[in-house]
């Protein structure tokens, strides 16, 4: 298990957006809105409509790249191209990853499916696992990457809808990944809003709402370091509203789609300090995180 990665800040919002062929009314630009409604929607599914290019303004370091609020298909692939040079001339990384976790970058257990299972020759999910939440394809790069050009591919011709959608693009650092990872106890669950009314006759109906993930874990052993360079300049720099993208496990590539989401703090934690040693570290520091997804 490798350990947690907290993504921040999200740099598209600066950046500047070209290529591809949109749809007048859900243009490319809206990947800089945070309403995730908002959807940029290309004109077809055609290559030369499903691209485009980010001009960062100048060079970032970059982690961590991610698609939310989409509608990829199951076959989908990502192609991204790193440069310094604005023709991609000059790559410095090219990289390309399933949409969604396959049996060609995961570990799917395929004696646990069914000869009937949709995905029994795919060892990837039923489309009804990935309905209900917001669907999220992340993207972890093999290592920090400074550029300024990145370069987006996306290959999904047998989209039934004849088009891609998405809603949010967060592209960042990896702006916290502690030496020693999260507690034990750490939890993900969900959070229903859902409405519920009942009629005199004890009927109940609802007005439904999507669940929103929630994520909450402890890190207790940061180095000085990390506890002030990362842990604390997160809580000062997000504050409560800020984007951060949560990677919980950076090697499950098995079942990152549900782990990994988009979201802000929901309260702002001390660091504490602990006033104990590590013959690594030093003192250590200890800060508490809840995160929660953001719509």
């Amino acid at each position: 298990m490798a350990n947690i990665i907290l993504g921040f800040p999200n740099r598209i919002d600066s950046a500047v957006l070209a290529g591809g062929a949109w749809v007048e009314s859900l243009p490319l630009a809206n990947l800089q809105d945070r309403a995730l409604a908002r959807i940029a929607r290309s004109l077809s599914l055609d290559s030369t409509s499903t691209q485009f290019t980010i001009d960062l303004q100048q060079q970032r370091t970059l982690k961590v790249l991610a698609f939310v609020a989409h509608n990829f298909s199951l076959s989908a692939r990502i192609s991204l191209i790193f440069s310094n040079a604005a023709d991609f001339s000059d790559p410095i990384l090219t990289i390309t990853s399933d949409a969604w976790p396959s049996v060609s970058d995961a570990e799917w257990d395929l004696d646990a499916l069914e000869w009937e299972n949709d995905n029994f020759w795919l060892g990837t999910y039923l489309q009804e696992d990935i309905e209900g939440q917001t669907p999220t394809c992340s993207i972890l790069l093999p290592q920090d990457v400074l550029a300024r050009y990145v370069k987006v591919s996306i290959d999904d011709s047998s989209n039934a809808a004849g088009f891609v959608q998405i809603g949010r693009l967060f592209l960042g650092g990896a702006f916290l990944q502690p030496v020693i990872n999260n507690d034990r106890g750490a939890t993900i669950g969900y959070e229903d809003s859902t409405n519920v009314d009942m009629a005199l006759s004890g009927a109940e109906y609802f007005d439904r709402r999507e669940p929103v993930r929630v994520m909450r874990f402890t890190l207790s052993e940061l180095s000085v370091d990390e506890g002030f360079g990362s842990a604390l300049e997160l809580v000062r720099r997000a504050g409560v509203s800020g984007e951060v993208f949560v990677i919980a496990n950076p090697d499950d590539r098995t079942y990152g789609a549900t782990r990994n989401f988009l979201g802000r703090l929901r309260q702002l934690s001390t660091l504490e300090i602990l006033g104990t040693m590590s013959a690594r570290q030093g003192w250590l520091h200890s800060m508490a995180f809840e995160i929660k997804e953001l719509r």
